[in-house]
């Protein structure tokens, strides 16, 4: 029976040396902060309105669903930038305000790692969800991701080698050339009035003008118009009525002045320039007499590139003329006609506009 005790006896002695086990407690994991890189700054919403409120906290738990801890920070907006809070130790920025109309305005910033700053504001009206927590919470957060995204993409790669032909920038093409130089033709009509000596009916001619652009609002025209063929006739109680011809044409020179550009163009002009005359009764008699005169008129642009021109001219010459005839057995000579003093031309021509 010695073997046994021995046995238990030494059991006992080696477990009284090991002595019972210690419950040792582990040491606990120290909390780590969250890296700024996840961290997204909330602006808290204005007190008193429950739709931004309803909204920060969805988006609080948005952001939690992208790995992102959003955080409440007191910041007040400014009017340049309602996400810019320089006191967040955060990346990110999201703001959710009401505007004075009423409207919701969501603005998200971001600051990428190479130190890019992003930022995005969006309006969204009452009928795009406006009014709902859920959809603005959603719409802030899609914002974030597109503004993370857009920082991502790599930039478009420039080409090394020499530009095709069809990479050489392309200049725009030069406006239009307004239109400088002015061609009309058209019918005149000729008369003098009659004062104290009789005048001369109105005769019909051709008129072709010719005229350039020097100003915004100045034209020359250089013009020639008639012939214009009146009938005379100078009755005498003592012989037979004498009956002649009077043949006129002008050649003018005119600066015009028009007040507005555009389809319809009125105008003030003075002119200056030759009558022509010639008599022909028993003999044949002509003359050339320097003219001055002022004038008025309208024109109307129609198909970019013609017009109508109406207009009206009044001149008189120096000195004026006087048709006179001789009858046979009169000793002072007769005045069948005085032209001159002063004299109207009325016309209407048709023309057209080139560079």
């Amino acid at each position: 029976m010695i073997a046994p005790c021995a046995g238990a006896l030494w059991v006992g002695l080696m477990m009284a040396a090991a002595g019972e086990p210690s419950s040792a407690t582990p040491t606990p994991r120290a909390e780590t902060a969250p890296s700024t890189n996840s961290l997204v700054a909330v602006r808290r919403p204005p007190p008193g309105d429950t739709v931004l409120a309803e909204a920060g906290s969805r988006l609080r738990s948005e952001l939690a669903a992208m790995g992102l801890e959003g955080q409440f920070v007191d910041c007040p907006p400014t009017e340049s930038d309602p996400a810019d809070c320089p006191d967040a130790k955060a990346t990110a920025t999201i703001s959710l305000a009401r505007r004075d109309d009423g409207i919701v305005e969501l603005s998200v910033r971001t600051i990428l790692p190479d130190g890019l700053e992003l930022s995005r504001h969006v309006r969204v009206l009452a009928r795009d969800g406006g009014d709902e927590p859920a959809v603005l919470a959603v719409r802030a957060v899609e914002l974030l991701r597109d503004l993370k995204l857009t920082g991502q993409r790599p930039a478009a790669r420039r080409p090394t080698g020499p530009a095709w032909d069809d990479e050489e920038p392309r200049l725009p093409p030069p406006p239009p050339v307004p239109p400088r130089w002015r061609l009309s033709t058209g019918a005149a009509v000729l008369a003098s009035p009659a004062g104290s000596q009789p005048g001369v009916g109105p005769a019909l001619g051709v008129a072709i003008s010719a005229g350039t652009v020097v100003g915004p609002h100045l034209l020359i025209f250089a013009s020639l118009a008639g012939p214009f063929n009146t009938s005379i006739s100078a009755p005498n109680t003592f012989v037979p009525p004498t009956t002649g011809k009077l043949v006129q044409a002008l050649a003018t020179l005119e600066l015009r002045f028009k007040f507005t550009a555009g389809p319809l163009e009125p105008f003030v002009a003075v002119l200056s320039g030759v009558n022509y005359l010639k008599t022909t009764f028993d003999t044949t008699i002509s003359a050339w007499v320097p003219m001055f005169g002022a004038g008025g008129g309208l024109s109307w642009s129609f198909l970019k590139r013609f017009y109508l021109c109406f207009d009206a001219e009044v001149f008189v010459t120096q000195p004026d003329e006087l048709v006179v005839i001789y009858p046979q057995g009169v000793v002072n000579p007769k005045v069948v006609a005085r032209t001159g003093a002063p004299s109207i031309l009325l016309g209407s021509a048709v023309g057209v506009s080139l560079p």
